[in-house]
């Protein structure tokens, strides 16, 4: 009985530890012309699916949420959607805006790419939480 615990506690630990394919986080930045918003990083599952998808799925045109934020001293505005396309450039997703980025903005960008619901050390730790949290970014222009 004992050797059997033995052995699944061993599967369980290989299991929780050995299950991540990507160890980079996402890379969420703007381009050199800051034209577009550019994801780097992502799991070889996702960007395969995303590749295969993109263009034919548009639930997949919205992964990536980008809002114009307030600027610290504007407390009568709200945050902005500001739209856009998704596209596969290589490895990246790419995201351009419909108008472009205005000089001095901040825009917040969330995602769902990469994302888990819990890592190993979360696991263990207890610490997992109630959901699955979108990864985010705030750019500046």
């Amino acid at each position: 009985m004992l050797k059997y615990l033995n052995v699944s506690s061993w599967l369980l630990c290989l299991f929780l530890f050995g299950c991540t394919t990507n160890n980079k986080p996402l890379f969420i930045h703007f381009s050199k012309d800051s034209s577009a918003i550019v994801i780097t990083n992502i799991e070889p599952a996702g960007l395969l699916q995303l590749k295969n998808n993109i263009n034919t799925d548009t639930t997949y045109q919205n992964l990536v949420s980008v809002l114009q934020t307030p600027a610290d001293d504007d407390s009568t505005s709200m945050e902005i959607e500001w739209p856009g396309k998704l596209s596969i450039v290589g490895d990246s997703l790419l995201f351009t805006p419909t108008t472009p980025f205005v000089k001095g903005k901040s825009y917040l960008i969330e995602t769902m790419l990469n994302t888990q619901f819990a890592k190993g050390t979360e696991i263990i730790k207890s610490d997992v939480g109630h959901k699955v949290k979108a990864q985010q970014e705030i750019l500046k222009r």
